[in-house]
């Protein structure tokens, strides 16, 4: 089980985006030097607390500070984006990092991001899949066009190619079991989502495994999942530092996709309806509850986030510390 980093940059009234983000990057540097896998930045548009809309911009800037782990997207919503500048930009990224680049695309779920790009929200599914198809063609080397669909351009081919000659990973979100098959189809790995429980998570990974089964294709090599994480010397320490950022995002950024969050709550109460979604704890306690998704699922690796709005920039750096730990302790399973 590998442990990487996982960052949207939101910003608590108070905070500032540009510390938050220059903190960011200083602390990728460290994880780079100490044992961590990879780190990735997710995409929001019009967000009040600042969600980062441009992830590719911090993953390439991930790269210039990072010699050993690999950089990328968590998600980039693809439908929003050309596809041939995508492409390039991924490829970009791949070079300047010498080929440790991740792209990790996804559908988004939120309306007024489409309003806001032009995209009809409607339409987003057919776009979708055509752009992955235009990106892995254009990845690949290829001289594509497209003369009818939403993002149109003839005879497109870029330059300069990924390093890797087997190409750049896909990586895919998906939340609900009607998105599992085209992600089968068309992805190297589905990044499982930090909202469901590890029964829920394994639920649909047998739906997934399924359709590549009868679309003739392995297993995934890669199985990486999302999880809001925080470690620190105590469980409830781990809690109390980490519990605000919590309520900022389930409370109020992911409240439509979870009516069960509970109307008061207490740090006990979101401990207790988040039992199976968040880890958070002391060393020991992450570290077996980690344990449990690579035993039951056969999860590679894990993609915390640690930095969330409200929690203090001292306990980020504990919590970067304690996984360190973490991951020693993993390393000593296997």
């Amino acid at each position: 089980m590998k442990i990487a980093l996982h960052y949207s940059f939101q910003v608590a009234e108070g905070e500032r985006s540009e510390r938050v983000m220059a903190d960011g990057l200083e602390d990728i540097a460290w994880a780079d030097r100490n044992g961590f896998s990879a780190v990735v930045f997710a995409e929001h548009h019009f967000m009040e607390d600042g969600w980062i809309p441009r992830p590719m911009i911090l993953a390439a800037s991930a790269a210039a500070v990072t010699k050993n782990i690999r950089v990328g997207t968590d998600i980039t919503v693809l439908t929003l984006h050309h596809p041939v500048a995508l492409a390039e930009e991924a490829a970009a990224i791949d070079n300047l990092s010498n080929g440790r680049f991740i792209l990790g695309v996804g559908l988004g779920w939120m309306p007024n991001e489409y309003a806001g790009f032009g995209v009809p929200y409607k339409e987003r599914a057919a776009i979708y899949e055509r752009s992955i198809g235009h990106v892995r063609r254009l990845l690949a080397g290829e001289t594509v066009s497209d003369t009818t669909g939403h993002h149109r351009f003839e005879n497109a081919r870029i330059r300069p190619m990924p390093v890797n000659p087997t190409g750049i990973p896909l990586w895919m979100g998906a939340v609900k079991d009607i998105a599992l098959p085209r992600v089968a189809r068309l992805a190297d790995a589905w990044v499982m989502w930090p909202g469901a429980s590890l029964a829920e998570l394994g639920r649909q990974q047998k739906l997934l495994l399924a359709a590549r089964t009868a679309a003739g294709l392995p297993r995934p090599k890669e199985q990486p999942f999302r999880r809001e994480a925080f470690v620190a010397e105590t469980d409830a320490k781990a809690w109390s530092l980490y519990a605000e950022g919590l309520r900022h995002e389930y409370g109020h950024v992911y409240r439509s996709l979870h009516p069960t969050y509970p109307a008061n709550d207490s740090i006990d109460n979101l401990r207790r309806w988040g039992e199976n979604m968040f880890v958070v704890g002391s060393p020991a306690t992450v570290a077996a509850q980690l344990a449990q998704y690579e035993d039951e699922l056969g999860a590679t690796e894990c993609l915390v986030r640690c930095q969330l709005p409200t929690v203090p920039r001292e306990a980020v750096c504990e919590a970067l510390q304690g996984f360190g730990e973490v991951i020693r302790i993993l390393a000593r399973r296997n």
